[in-house]
């Protein structure tokens, strides 16, 4: 019987990860982590040590594992704790109304319609939303403001008051919710002064007062109206009227005096007027007082002003004054009555041609462009749009008027509505 013999089975060796091709690598990672390790487990040594007895502040976070760690030894508080800073927010600037507007899409041109052949305008003045002006045409070979307009921005309708000059030509009119009125003006100079209650035009109007020198403008606050008149060769007197009873009186009087050519003011029953200062300065200034009224009773207050006033206006707040006659060289100048019932003035502008005052800023025109500078803020922006050329009207209930002068072929009559700060 024959023998089997098992075959004896040689198995392959296994090799070493050592002896591998990647073994010296693997080697030199592991001191390197062992070494980043060690390294790491000293400086949080180090730091625990500061933080513990010498009580340094480091980067260690006083609730992360290493100080949960020192909780199972004792309950003290071992690191320093360091309160999070706080970074207080930086307050976002409100932009002004003005930085948004647009000044050619702002404004608005007064388009009258075909019909009414009308090609000069005057005077204007918003009262009720509503903008009233004095309008134009040739008569004979003259120019004659002989129709009063009243224009609705809102609709574009334009309606012509039924009433004519006996004169000439209609100047200075204004109007509010009681009374319309204005100077029924001679060609030569001198008038009538006029008034109407509203909507009652099919009399003759009230003749207030008739002129017989220069052409005043006139100034309607309620049921008054006041005016500087020249009465004399050198003479000027300043008259209120009450339209009620139709009664004139005579508030000041001047006598040579340059304060006689400047315009009064009213608001809200309170008629302001330049007169003489009486302070004196080392550079031999011109200095002026302002005088204040109040219409319902007989008391006049006068501020004093550093410099001259011409044509001061108020708005119940502010007070604002040209210290020249409308020249290049004359400065607009603002200010409130302080505690101590001082007047502090500010200059806003210098070469001011023409101004108006508003409820909340006032307008005023420099080489042609018109521009608005609001009190609250002390801010000054450009109203009409750049390479226009704007001669200034008037401001009232919001808005500022001008005529657009680019071309003088015909008058074209401009608007815009001023945002509120």
């Amino acid at each position: 019987m024959k023998k089997h013999y098992r075959r004896k089975k040689i198995g392959r060796r296994r090799r070493s990860l050592s002896s591998s091709n990647w073994g010296p690598i693997i080697k030199l990672l592991s001191c390197l982590l062992g070494g980043l390790a060690a390294i790491g487990l000293l400086v949080l040594l180090i730091m625990f040590i500061l933080e513990a007895v010498f009580k340094v502040d480091t980067p260690l976070p006083p609730d992360g594992i290493v100080a949960g760690i020192s909780k199972l030894f004792t309950t003290d508080d071992v690191l320093i704790v360091t309160p999070t800073p706080y970074y207080s927010p930086v307050p976002t600037a409100t932009p002004h109304p003005m930085d948004e507007y647009n000044a050619q899409e702002e404004e608005k041109e007064v388009v009258l319609p075909q019909e009414q052949q009308y090609f000069w305008f005057g005077d204007p003045s918003f009262n009720s939303n509503k903008l009233l002006f004095s309008a134009g045409k040739i008569v004979g070979s003259n120019v004659q403001m002989c129709a009063l307009l009243e224009y609705d921005p809102e609709s574009g309708a334009v309606f012509e008051l039924p009433i004519k000059p006996k004169n000439a030509n209609f100047i200075y009119p204004v109007k509010n919710d009681e009374w319309l009125v204005y100077l029924d003006a001679k060609s030569k100079g001198g008038g009538d002064i006029c008034a109407y209650r509203v909507g009652q035009y099919n009399s003759d109007p009230i003749i207030i007062k008739t002129v017989y020198v220069g052409q005043p403008e006139i100034r309607l606050d309620g049921h008054y109206i006041s005016w500087i008149e020249r009465t004399g060769t050198n003479k000027d007197k300043l008259f209120v009227c009450d339209l009620e009873t139709q009664e004139s009186t005579v508030i000041a009087m001047f006598s040579s005096s340059s304060y006689g050519t400047s315009s009064p003011y009213m608001f809200d029953g309170t008629l302001i007027w330049a007169s003489d200062g009486t302070s004196h300065f080392d550079d031999d200034r011109m200095a002026s007082t302002i005088k204040h009224i109040d219409l319902n009773s007989s008391g006049i207050k006068e501020y004093e002003v550093d410099t001259y006033v011409h044509n001061p206006q108020f708005n119940g707040q502010y007070f604002v004054w040209l210290d020249g006659h409308y020249s290049k060289d004359s400065t607009l100048y603002y200010a409130k009555v302080t505690d101590d019932n001082k007047l502090e003035s500010h200059a806003i502008e210098s070469g001011v041609v023409n101004y108006a005052i508003d409820e909340n800023f006032v307008i005023y025109s420099v080489d042609e462009a018109i521009y608005v500078f609001y009190f609250n803020s002390g801010k000054s922006f450009r109203i009409t749009p750049e390479r226009e050329l704007a001669q200034l009207l008037g401001a009232s209930e919001g808005h500022a008027i001008w005529m657009d002068v680019t071309t003088r072929q015909r008058d074209v009559l401009k608007y815009s509505s001023i945002p509120s700060e």
